[in-house]
């Protein structure tokens, strides 16, 4: 902080101090000047503060969002699923993408062979998977909301 910005200032609230004086007395409202020059000041000082308080001087209204990335957190894996429902949700036609339908076939089938032994293609793991689930991974390819990609994934973990 530089003790110059405050005489700076200080010469600032004089020249306002007499433009309002200047301007009260030709309007004839008989001004008060004790209680304009503290006003007056309490307003440089106040101003000169927050000027002061402010990194550059100026307010910044721009905001830097800063989300933590799921890939920059070193797990391939995770990094390739996220890629694949991001595909998924943004693309525009869906009619031909069975990509999310695979991955989610795949770990339904990992799951199912890891805890029961089974595979989905089984009346075992059918009866398993629930109707839900077996609809989106044996029907023809479509667009899933987030909800329903949420829903397989929920019921997969329960498995």
């Amino acid at each position: 902080m530089r003790p110059h910005r405050w005489v700076w200032r200080a010469l600032g609230g004089l020249v306002a101090f007499g433009l309002l004086e200047g301007a009260l007395v030709l309007a004839d409202t008989d001004p008060d000047a004790v209680r304009l020059a503290l006003l007056v000041a309490v307003c440089v000082v106040v101003l000169g503060m927050v000027r002061d308080a402010l990194p550059e001087g100026t307010p910044s209204w721009e905001v830097v969002v800063e989300r933590p990335s799921v890939r920059s957190s070193g797990d391939p894996r995770l990094s390739r699923y996220v890629n694949v429902l991001e595909a998924h949700l943004s693309a525009r036609a869906h009619a031909h993408d069975t990509t999310l339908r695979d991955r989610l076939g795949a770990l339904a089938d990992q799951v199912l062979r890891q805890r029961y032994g089974v595979g989905r293609d089984d009346p075992r793991g059918v009866e398993l998977l629930g109707p839900d689930l077996v609809a989106v991974l044996t029907g023809p390819a479509r667009r899933l909301g987030p909800t329903e990609i949420d829903r397989c994934l929920t019921r997969i973990e329960e498995l």
